[in-house]
């Protein structure tokens, strides 16, 4: 009997009839009993007529499917508003094989789902791998994007980034760096995106955060900080890195550390309020047991519900790219964003148009931000990421081959060709 093998695209547009593909594997026989029916899984194109299954069930009934060639079927469908759909293919009496589509409104069929992580660390500072190294792993796994934020420096992802862009456009490595204390008060910050260094340029920026914070401490109400230092510097630093074009990152609060989280909760809470900082690592390398990211995830929602706009990443915090290192959380916590190009990751987290995932393995994932692309997100981690992951392999390993100082070379073009290709099959508007 023949099996199905494929459906797709997988993706289309909302509010338009287009036409969905299955091919089959096997022999032509029993080809007058191939049928398909597509349910809407939110907003139902048919009412519940009975609480009883098998009633239920006929609600949306099996069509034939138009043979186009040899294993090649069609069947055309109105995806009516943006949401999940449920298929299911049935061949004469055998069970249905299910698979599941989804659409997306204009909006969000003009941006490109990208893998990404915001926080990790290479063996320039405290980490393994050299930042080649680490690109190529971080590839391997299906990232599109990352930002090497190294302790206290800059420069690692300006030499990332200029190796990667010699030989593709299709992994994008962002400045960043994690700026630390240093008797300037406590905190880790993330500097993501900018093209100018603050711990790079240490001896200039120095002074002018200091006499920031000096101000801020005459003139500002710090009453409700437990250490008006710390929250001072803070600030600091980061109105300037979006003075320099970044992305302020909160990053980990409630990661444990010296028996005590990282940051005081009235602290957050007021950077939070005051609206100080672009982005929370909602879902980072915290600990073991999940207490930072639970904690960091009810922040969040505590703000929603005062008002406050809270775009969210989430960072492996890595600081090797073995998968076997138990306290590592590299290819398990990421960010997904939503956006044009690779060069618009800063707008899409801005935007809020970025998710935080945690990845359990076995297609368990815990998404965290908008309902809207929480929602389009999850699709795509247990459709869409898998497949293109084989595909980054095969890129990564290419990438590597060429070595440091490689250029861009045909087998590096050759694969991303049929990365092209994986696209305009899973998304039927590109």
């Amino acid at each position: 009997m023949k099996t199905v093998a494929e459906i797709y695209p997988r993706v289309y547009k909302s509010n338009t009839r287009d036409r969905v593909f299955v091919r089959f594997s096997g022999s032509d026989e029993d080809e007058a009993d191939l049928k398909i029916k597509i349910q809407p899984m939110e907003k139902y194109s048919a009412k519940h007529v009975s609480y009883r299954v098998d009633e239920e069930e006929e609600r949306y009934p099996y069509v034939d499917l138009l043979k186009l060639e040899d294993n090649l079927y069609c069947v055309d469908y109105d995806f009516f508003t943006e949401q999940k759909y449920t298929a299911k293919i049935k061949i004469g009496d055998s069970n249905p094989r299910t698979f599941f589509l989804y659409s997306v409104d204009e909006d969000l069929a003009a941006m490109n789902p990208y893998k990404g992580d915001t926080h990790l660390h290479t063996c320039r500072s405290d980490g393994k791998g050299t930042p080649f190294e680490v690109g190529c792993a971080f590839r391997a796994c299906g990232f599109d994007f990352i930002a090497i934020t190294d302790h206290q420096k800059h420069f690692p992802s300006i030499e990332a980034r200029d190796i990667f862009r010699r030989m593709t456009e299709e992994f994008c490595v962002y400045p960043g760096e994690e700026i630390h204390n240093k008797g300037m008060g406590y905190f880790h910050i993330v500097n993501f995106g900018s093209e100018k260094s603050i711990t790079g340029d240490m001896g200039r920026y120095r002074p002018i955060l200091e006499e920031k914070a000096q101000r801020l401490i005459e003139s500002t109400d710090f009453s409700s900080v437990p250490d008006p230092y710390n929250t001072a510097w803070r600030i600091a630093v980061a109105d300037e890195i979006r003075a320099l074009g970044g992305v302020a990152i909160m990053a980990h609060p409630y990661w444990a550390t010296f028996g005590q989280y990282h940051m005081q909760t009235d602290d957050v809470l007021y950077l939070w309020r005051h609206g100080h900082y672009d982005a929370l690592e909602v879902i980072a390398s915290c600990d073991g047991n999940g207490n930072g990211n639970n904690l960091q995830e009810a922040l969040r929602a505590e703000l929603l519900y005062e008002g406050i706009k809270v775009p969210v990443v989430g960072a492996s915090d890595a600081h090797t790219v073995n998968p076997e290192k138990s306290d590592e959380h590299f290819n398990i916590q990421y960010t997904v964003a939503f956006a044009p190009a690779l060069d618009k990751i800063k707008e899409a987290i801005l935007d809020e148009r970025s998710v935080a995932v945690f990845d359990r393995g076995g297609g368990d994932f815990h998404v965290v931000g908008r309902f809207r692309y929480v929602k389009y997100a999850r699709f795509l981690l247990g459709e869409y990421f898998p497949q293109y992951r084989r595909l980054t392999e095969e890129h990564s390993a290419a990438l590597a081959a060429l070595g440091e100082e490689g250029q861009r070379s045909e087998a590096v073009a050759l694969i991303e060709e049929k990365i092209e290709a994986f696209r305009k099959k899973f998304f039927s508007f590109k």
